[in-house]
């Protein structure tokens, strides 16, 4: 999420928790796409699953992004995508 700030109290941390995807596995580089063995993860659903993730590099930045899903912490499980930004300095 765009805007994250630290929480110490349970209503804050719940809310950080809400907003936070993290997890770990060997992975495999399919053209524009890598596909991750999941086997650790934020979500235990996901334990054991394949999770693929788009990505386009241009010079110093890369953007990796999901496809388009319905979004389990949406109301309605609006549809979202998740994007993630980095650049080389």
């Amino acid at each position: 999420a765009k805007e994250r700030e630290p929480g110490s109290a349970d209503a804050q941390q719940a809310a950080l928790f809400r907003t936070l995807m993290a997890y770990t596995g060997r992975y495999r580089m399919d053209g524009d796409s890598f596909i991750v063995k999941v086997d650790t993860c934020w979500n235990e659903a996901w334990n054991g699953t394949e999770q693929q993730r788009f990505y386009k590099l241009d010079g110093d930045a890369l953007e990796v992004f999901t496809a388009w899903m319905p979004n389990p912490l949406a109301a309605g499980n609006a549809m979202g995508r998740g994007v993630l930004g980095f650049a080389r300095e």
